[in-house]
Order: structure tokens, then sequence, then C-alpha cells
């Protein structure tokens, strides 16, 4: 249940960092305030090639008052009549009054709109008229003919329906500006069939002097109020010209950004990342060296070592091990108190500590149990705990010390270049998710992939390696571990002429986590319930650390231990904390989104 709940976590947040754009996309609304500077005229010349690129020279006359920088203009490259559609700008050539001028070109709210910011923030410009000339390019502008066929605009001429339209602001409908003076002149790839136009959202009011020559169109307006657009739509006789369209709608470009073929990068480097990581990972990991059934487990090792030199990792229960195994031999007797303590007691001479593993040793000194008489109270107070933490930290230290100084185990520090990638990979999978340095984030994707598949280089015994005798060693404990865990069914064990073992293999049992199948085995086999151990004392019944009923219960020392453990940790804690919508009508509803105004 804990991995479990640990990969749903982790599933949460990968999508949490992927998708979080779609939550935090939208274009809050607010009131625009109007701009101090009047466009006294505004020229549009737009031209339309039969490729369905759209050239654009638009030339703004400003009055502009004391204090401005200059202008800003930026473009929807979102059509709401084609969601699959993006119309970015390329913008070729600023000027002012008739000079190149300085200018940044920005993306906003989620990268939907391109932004020119024209001007230099250091120096404000003369106040009086200044006239700007932006010359841009937007590809993809010609739609289907039927696209807006159902819209109702102020003034007809001709009929507008044809092959293909061009259905577009040319007059913006977030210029924050009063614009006196309109002009615009629309030149297409061929003769016009007719066109409509509209001031103003909806129906609007009719354009001035909306004409017709040929593949030419012209059309004027005047004293247009702040975010008032002039919408065209115009029909053309010819085919409408293919363009990229993408399978999502713009608001999961920043997720997916504008590419399939970015797309199918990144699923491949997902792959590739996911792969590298695994192959990499699997070079830490030593081959099996085959595990035949042992029926003892390798002489002169106690529970902890045999454990470690088979999984490469300190057990979990190894402490708790480590005592039943003291007890079993008689060098230490165990005494329930109550549900909360348990005493533990020396009974053996020093002397008779020689020939116990170090690991043993380690433990027995650090609860200073290492002769008769001597006791340890494991209770729910600070003091036990913390002797039972050094016990656990001694035990740990003294059970790699016995690999190396044995030569079981070498270092191999190669190996830690794995956890090194994997600790990178996490933070460029931030950065991918938040878009720091990357167009998507889907980028992160990659990086996370690494990540899983190479998350278990974290793992005890990476940057180790076993030597020849260490892989005999693991042979043997493989081996043992098996008559421990598997059912009897395999591997036989003749309980009936070797009951002792039953017991003595207990604290075996318990550090490899199969303390469980252990008196299941006993029980299958001989048909009664798994004796309990005599240097075990306790009146509880049913399966605690061995997790399941029908014998003796470990569960009320392991409790003892934890919960004086937790009380060091608190204090420990304690002292630490003490210290420190979509319109029937025409108007504004043609590509060409976007606006602008003076900063």
């Amino acid at each position: 249940m804990k991995r479990i709940f640990g990969w749903l976590v982790l599933v949460i947040l990968i999508a949490a960092g992927l998708l979080w754009p779609l939550a935090f996309g939208s274009v809050g609304a607010s009131v625009a305030a109007d701009d101090p500077v009047v466009i006294s005229d505004y020229q549009a010349d737009f031209t339309v090639a039969a490729d369905g690129r759209l050239n654009a020279v638009e030339t703004i006359r400003g009055e502009f008052p004391s204090g401005r920088h200059g202008l800003f203009r930026y473009w929807d490259v979102a059509n709401p009549n084609s969601p699959r559609v993006r119309q970015e700008p390329t913008v070729t050539s600023i000027l002012m009054d008739g000079q190149p001028v300085p200018y940044q070109l920005l993306w906003e709210s989620g990268d939907r709109f391109r932004v020119a910011k024209i001007g230099d923030a250091d120096s404000t410009l003369t106040p009086g008229t200044h006239v700007y000339e932006l010359r841009y390019s937007i590809a993809g502008v010609l739609d289907p003919g039927a696209v807006g066929q159902n819209r109702g605009f102020a003034k007809v001429f001709g009929d507008p329906d044809s092959t293909s339209a061009f259905f577009w602001n040319v007059i913006a409908p977030s210029w924050n500006n009063e614009i006196q003076r309109v002009r615009v002149r629309v030149t297409m790839p061929a003769d016009v069939t007719g066109a409509e136009c509209s001031v103003g959202f909806g129906t609007g009011r009719a354009c001035d002097g909306l004409t017709v020559s040929g593949s030419t169109i012209e059309l004027g307006a005047a004293n247009l109020a702040p975010r008032t657009p002039v919408t065209l739509r115009a029909g053309v006789d010819v085919p409408t010209p293919p363009r990229i369209s993408l399978p999502w709608s713009y608001e999961w470009d920043r997720v997916l950004g504008r590419s399939i073929g970015g797309v199918a990068w990144v699923l491949g480097l997902s792959v590739a990342g996911a792969l590298l990581a695994y192959l990499w990972y699997r070079t830490t990991v030593e081959p099996d060296p085959g595990f035949p059934v042992q029926y003892a487990p390798p002489p002169g090792l106690g529970p902890v070592q045999t454990e470690y030199i088979r999984t490469e990792e300190v057990p979990k229960n190894g402490l708790t091990a480590t005592l039943f195994h003291l007890a079993e031999r008689k060098l230490v007797e165990l005494e329930q108190v109550n549900d909360k303590q348990w005493n533990v007691r020396g009974t053996a001479e020093a002397a008779a500590w020689a020939d116990v593993d170090p690991v043993a040793i380690a433990v027995g000194s650090a609860l200073k149990v290492m002769g008769p008489g001597k006791e340890f109270e494991a209770k729910k107070t600070a003091a036990a705990g913390k002797r039972l933490s050094k016990a656990k930290t001694d035990m740990t230290v003294a059970v790699r010390a016995w690999a190396l100084d044995d030569k079981l185990m070498v270092t191999r520090r190669k190996e830690l270049w794995v956890r090194s990638a994997n600790g990178l990979s996490v933070i460029l999978a931030v950065c991918g998710f938040f878009r720091w340095g990357f167009p998507a984030t889907m980028w992160g994707l990659p990086f996370i992939a690494f990540f899983l598949f190479s998350r278990r280089s974290w793992a005890d015994g990476v940057g180790m390696r076993r030597t020849a005798a260490g892989r005999q060693l693991w042979s043997q404990a493989g081996g043992f571990h098996r008559l421990l865990s598997t059912d009897s069914a395999e591997t036989r064990f003749d309980f009936a002429a070797r009951k002792d073992l039953y017991t003595a293999y207990i604290p075996f049992a318990i550090a490899g986590g199969a303390a469980a199948l252990w008196a299941k085995k006993y029980s299958d086999t001989v048909g009664t319930v798994a004796p309990q151990a005599d240097w075990y004392p306790s009146s509880s019944s049913g399966y605690g650390v061995s997790g399941h009923s029908g014998g003796p219960d470990f569960d009320s020392f392991e409790s003892a231990l934890s919960s004086s453990i937790g009380a060091y940790a608190a204090s420990q804690a304690s002292s630490s904390s003490s210290s420190g919508s979509s319109s029937s009508s025409g108007g504004g509803g043609g590509g060409g989104g976007g606006g602008g105004g003076s900063w």
C-alpha cells in the first residue's frame, strides 16, 4: 500500500508538472485604461499571396504627450475561426519617423500573444507627432469559403461567399487608443467576388467607402473609440491553400508546443532516456551466482551479516534479529515487563562473546549487556531511545566494516555516476516542467523518464561489488533464504528430526523478512502451530513482525524498540525546534486579433 501511494503521488506530481498551464493559462479579464496617445491616422496595406501568406505594412501616425517611450503592438496567434491554426507574425522591420527604432519581441499570456515593444526604456519621446511603420508577415490567413458565412455585417459589397475567404480584423480589436482615421487597402491573389465589413463588435456600423476593384479592396473608418475593431470578410475564387494545423487548440501550446514533430521528438527522447537509464542502472547490478538450497546459514555469520551479504542492505529489523540471535545463543535473556517495555539482561561472561559475530558484539557493547547481570531497559524514554539508536548505528557500521575488512566487498565508485545523473535529471525535469529554458512542459518528460528508470540507483549496494569470496557467501545466504521463504513443496525440511532448528533460524527469518513464511512452512510440514522459542517469553499470541496468526508474536518486542527510539527522536526534534463566447455577427470575429498602445 505504501508503494502504491508513493507511485500515486509521483503520477500526480508529473501530471501537475505537465498540465499546469491548462489551469493557469487563461487571460485574466481586466479593464484596460484608455491610452493618452491619439492615433490621428492609421493606414494598413495588406497583400495576400496565393499560398495564404499575408504581407502587411501598417503606418501609424500618433500624437504623443510627454513621458511616453513609444508604441507596443501585439498579435493574437490563435484564430477563433480555426482553433487548430496558429498565425504567428514574423516582424521584418519597424521604423519611427523614417528611421530604424529599437524594439523587443516578447510573448505574453502563455505565449498566446506576440508583442513588439517599440522604443527605449531609458529615454522618452519628444512630445508631438511621430509616425511608425510596421512590416510583418503571417502565414495561413486564407480560410475555406464557408468560414464566416453566417455572420452579419453592417455593409456588404457583391457576393462575399466564394471558394476561399479572407476573414480578418484589419484594425485589431484591442488598440487602447482613440483612432481618428483609418484607411485600409487589401490586395488579394485573384479577383474578389465580394466583401463585407463592420466597425465595432457584432454587426456594428458600416465601414466608409467600401469598394472592390478587381483583386483590390479599399475601405475606411473614422472616429474609432479605444478597443474598436474594423473587420473585413472578402471572398476570392482561388483554392484554399493548405496550412499547418495542429491536433490541439492553443491552450495546449505551452504543454505540447506548436509542432507535431516536436512532440514526436520528445516521445522518442523519453523512450531513449528511459532505455539509457535502465541500461546504465543494470551495469550496477551484479549477476546472480545461483542459489542452491542451503539447510543452514553460512558458518559463523549472524542474521544481519547473512542478510547484508545477500542483499547489500542492512535489514530493517536487524536490531531485533540480532537480540533474538543473542538470546538464542544464551548470551542474553529477554524479559517482557509490559506491552511497552522489554528488558535485555546479559547472562554470559565477556569471554563467551569471543566467538560471536562482530555485529552482535557491536549491539551488545552499545546496549552494555556484555556481562552477567548487566541490563538494558527498552522502554519509552529518551535515554533508552538514544542508546537503541546508537546500537542501530553501530550495527550498521559494524556489518559494513566486516564486509570490507574481510574482503567480501570492494568499493566501485564509478557506479555512483548514475546517481549523479539521476539527481541531475530531476533538476532538468523541474526546469522542463516550469519551462525554464524549454519551450513547453512536455520537455520535462525525457528527464523524468530517465529519473524513474534509474531511481533504483539509490538503493544500498550501488557503489559496492562483492568479491569472489563474497559471491560464494552470497550464494550460500541466498540458498538459505530459499529454505526460509519457500513453501515445503519446493524445499522440504525435516522438522521432526531437527525441531530445535526452527527456533534457531527465527532470527535469520526476521532479518530476511521471512518469519511468517518460515512459521507457515513449519505448520504445513508438521501439522501443528509453530512453537514459541523458550528464549522469547511473551504471553502474546499471533504474529506481528512475522505478519500472520497462529504462532508466536514478535511485535511486542519490536514495538518496544520502536517506541523507545521514537521517544528519543521526538526529544531531539523538540530540542531543535526550541532553538531555532462567440457572436452571431461578424464584427471582431476574424483572425488578426490583438491590439496595441503606448508605454
